[in-house]
């Protein structure tokens, strides 16, 4: 899968808008999915491909969000922050999301998500 390129995703849904994080569900025009979620390390919003398997398992709470991130297809991910945007490489940069050790539910303070796929 090809790079998150923010100008290129249609924003689909907010998964997650609270004092715990923002996660956001984009759509290229080839089809892919992509998430935007916050992350610590380094600091910013950070925008990676998700494959629907592994968002499924996360929506399901059988993985925690940094498992989904770790998962990604994404060789490289934008991180945009309060001073610039870059692009890092997943894999070499070891990248921490805020809240990455907690499911969906958690996310959601055990509150269910309603998903509605178009």
């Amino acid at each position: 899968m090809v790079v998150a390129e923010r100008c290129d995703l249609v924003p689909m849904k907010v998964l997650v808008s609270n004092s715990l994080n923002h996660m956001e569900l984009f759509e290229n025009k080839e089809g892919n999915l992509f998430l935007s979620s916050l992350a610590c390390l380094p600091e910013g919003t950070v925008y990676y491909g998700v494959t629907l398997p592994l968002l499924c398992a996360f929506l399901e709470d059988s993985i925690t969000l940094q498992a989904l991130f770790d998962g990604s297809p994404s060789f490289f991910v934008e991180i945009s922050g309060k001073e610039k945007k870059a692009l890092y490489s997943r894999i070499e940069t070891g990248i921490k999301l805020i809240c990455g050790d907690k499911t969906m539910r958690q996310l959601t303070n055990n509150c269910p998500i309603e998903v509605w796929w178009g």
